[in-house]
């Protein structure tokens, strides 16, 4: 009778051994404290494997009480203080004779059915903390993002800055942010508070360097290049200092118009151009940014494209890999073409990951040409064909620079990407 009674059972794919995985990663949060947990793995390592699966017998434990405490290290009380645990936690029944005595013919023991019944609700648990831990990582990487911007603005800032009392006080506040290995200390909440408070602040910051005309699209050394051409010879030209741009400022309000950059530096790609030619995905999470009643800027860009990630399918680690080579505008210049790829109506991107990686390498070794994989872009969208000729010639609504005194446009329309 007792061989056809039917018993939790593990399901297909399960084993002990999956079993001891699982309990390993949820232990703290069901109140396994390791010593225990070291108990538990030592009971259910000593049961027939073939037990978890029948439905016909129960996994359980009939060895020594004293043996078992000698080959864990304890005493015995100290074991039968652990086991009593474990029953209280309701992973194991004890089931054992009057005077503790066990026997497997009698089927007194520790019996493990508790915690196969448990399963789910363990599998359930570990799903979540793992979706948790996921989506805590993804706060830090974006926090991380927000503290590279922050260095790139304050780096832009013109010395004379200091004396703004505005800026004092965006200096003061940035210099309170936790330090980024203190962040994985912090619970859920705080990390929230911290990424919206850091939001206001990049803001704040480039409101502030908008408005003195010292924008962080400016062509200067603090930025990366979105293109490295190395057909180009190279020129003794001189750059504006990324640190003090007061000089700059003084000849843009003496000039009549906007100098054009010098040979040396990349194009700028406009935010609101690099929405266009966004991809489904990329557009999707930009379009809550627009709705805040302001322009989009380049943070918006490189944060979105950042958040593109998971849904293409691409480790973060590309990101950190093309760091060196790229920045994150240049990144995010990548992932847009990635994205747009994707739709591409004859050689479609089918594996965007490996596009990217590729993109990194062609970078180091520097021989990636992002412009000319944006204008290949651009001159896909149908709505660019009903451009005047005269204005594709003179780079007019096509969301990128030409560069003046060098001869040549930066890009080649035909160069595939």
């Amino acid at each position: 009778m007792n061989s056809t009674r039917n018993h939790p059972a593990l399901p297909d794919g399960w084993t002990k051994g999956a079993v001891m995985a699982l309990l390993s990663e949820i232990a703290p949060h069901i109140g396994l404290r390791p010593a225990r947990l070291a108990v538990l793995n030592y009971i259910i390592g000593r049961t027939r494997a073939s037990d978890w699966t029948s439905p016909h017998r129960e996994p359980a434990f009939f060895g020594a009480q004293d043996l078992a405490a000698i080959e864990l290290g304890k005493t015995a009380r100290q074991l039968r203080t652990d086991e009593a645990a474990l029953a209280r936690l309701g992973l194991i029944v004890k089931r054992v004779a009057a005077n503790g005595a066990r026997f497997g013919r009698a089927g007194l023991g520790l019996i493990l059915t508790p915690l196969i019944a448990r399963l789910e609700e363990f599998i359930a648990l570990r799903d979540r903390l793992r979706a948790e831990r996921k989506h805590l990582c993804a706060l830090r990487d974006l926090r991380s993002l927000r503290l590279r911007h922050m260095k790139r603005a304050i780096s832009a800032l013109p010395l004379s800055a200091i004396e703004d009392p505005e800026v004092t006080d965006i200096l003061a506040s940035f210099a309170s942010w936790p330090r980024s290995d203190a962040l994985s200390r912090l619970g859920l909440d705080q990390l929230t508070a911290h990424l919206q408070a850091s939001s206001e602040l990049c803001s704040r910051i480039d409101d502030w360097l908008e408005k003195h005309g010292l924008s962080s699209g400016q062509p200067a050394e603090n930025f990366r290049p979105f293109i490295q051409n190395t057909k180009e010879d190279s020129q003794n030209v001189e750059e504006p200092s990324a640190v003090d741009n007061s000089a700059t400022r003084e000849e843009f309000a003496e000039s009549k118009s906007s100098p054009s950059p010098p040979c040396p530096a990349s194009p700028t790609l406009s935010p609101e151009g690099l929405y266009n030619i966004a991809g489904d995905g990329l557009r999707l999470m930009l379009e809550a940014r627009r709705d805040q009643n302001r322009p989009l800027r380049e943070r918006d860009i490189i944060e979105a494209a950042w958040q593109l990630l998971p849904m293409l399918d691409i480790h973060p680690s590309v990101w950190f890999e093309g760091q060196s080579a790229l920045g994150d505008h240049g990144l995010a210049l990548c992932l847009i073409l990635v994205d747009a790829g994707r739709d591409h109506p004859t050689y479609p991107v089918r594996n965007p990951g490996g596009l990217m990686r590729e993109m990194v390498r062609r970078a180091k070794a520097g021989r990636l040409d992002i412009n000319a994989g944006i204008v290949a872009l651009r001159r896909r969208q149908h709505y660019l064909f009903k451009i005047d000729q005269s204005d594709w010639g003179s780079g007019k609504d096509l969301g990128f620079k030409r560069r003046s005194g060098c001869g040549s446009t930066v890009f080649h329309p035909e160069r595939p990407l």
